[in-house]
């Protein structure tokens, strides 16, 4: 009787264990299916700099909807960076009546998008007209300085397309401005005409201090620029920009690592370039122990 009961026993833990790892296993439902679960729903905030720079799309996220109808988790796949954090505050507020499955609450996974449309009529015809000529110069801007081969080359065509971004009207485009004269910044300081690789660098981080842009957008401009003053000579200069980069990029990299992992080689490796750049300046500066500590931390991302 003992033995008996003792496999009576071990028989019904093992049910049990089986029914709960059942229980506790998530089904995989379509977006359509999952969608036709929401229980309560948000529209999303539009995000103030993404609606001036007129960043406009679809957040792609693949979630778990628990047993209680709650997400317990969510991970994006695809969206603008700009409105990924806005996505992500609106859906945490989303709940979802409860899957079952053979008769009991089961969670569910899949895929759920938020979108972002603007409502304001779209660009104006003449900031139509600018735009197609902006895009195929900074893409032609782009591939020249990836190319390797002719600097001089791609220094015009990156003025060109920065001169292009100069025309959209002073309250829109910030991002596509801002990224136009970092680029056309890179490729003289590549050419070396560092004087106006300076002019270029200065409107950039002109165009960041209007306050439209991200963490990692205005890393860009302001360690371009003391890149280009530690070229120049100007060290106190270089110190000063390449901090403030740094911090800029320090703060993308805690949101990057919390909300879009898959961007963090992107955002740790401006921030490495900038340390160790930061490093020669402040050996130069005779800062050899504030020059290792950038070296030091530009290690930890390697």
């Amino acid at each position: 009787m003992h033995v008996r009961g003792f496999l009576i026993l071990a028989l019904a833990v093992s049910a049990l264990s089986s029914f709960h790892s059942s229980a506790q296993e998530a089904i995989t439902v379509d977006q359509p299916t999952l969608g036709q679960h929401v229980d309560h729903h948000v529209p999303p905030v539009y995000p103030p700099i993404a609606k001036a720079a007129r960043i406009q799309g679809t957040v792609v996220f693949d979630i778990t909807v628990g047993v209680t109808g709650n997400i317990e988790s969510m991970k994006v796949v695809s969206g603008p960076a700009m409105l990924q954090q806005a996505a992500i505050d609106c859906l945490k507020q989303w709940t979802y009546h409860p899957f079952v499955k053979d008769g009991a609450p089961v969670a569910a996974r899949g895929q759920t998008s938020i979108v972002f449309m603007l409502s304001d009529g779209g660009p104006t015809p003449q900031e139509e007209e600018i735009a197609k000529r902006y895009f195929p110069l900074f893409d032609q801007c782009r591939k020249a300085i990836s190319a390797k081969t002719d600097y001089p080359a791609a220094a015009a065509v990156c003025r060109h397309a920065a001169e292009a971004a100069a025309e959209f009207a002073p309250n829109v485009r910030f991002i596509e401005k801002r990224s136009a004269f970092v680029w056309a910044s890179w490729a003289l300081l590549y050419s070396g005409d560092l004087q106006t690789a300076r002019i270029y660098a200065v409107r950039a981080v002109d165009v960041v201090k209007l306050g439209h842009d991200d963490d990692s957008g205005s890393n860009a401009a302001y360690g371009i620029r003391g890149i280009v003053e530690g070229r120049l000579g100007n060290l106190a200069a270089a110190d000063g920009d390449l901090s403030t980069a740094e911090d800029f990029e320090r703060k993308g990299i805690a949101w990057v690592e919390k909300e879009a992992p898959s961007l963090r080689r992107e955002y740790t490796g401006a921030l490495v370039m900038d340390l160790r750049f930061h490093a020669q300046i402040l050996q130069a500066l005779n800062r050899p122990d504030e020059a290792q500590k950038k070296l030091d931390e530009a290690a930890k991302y390697n």
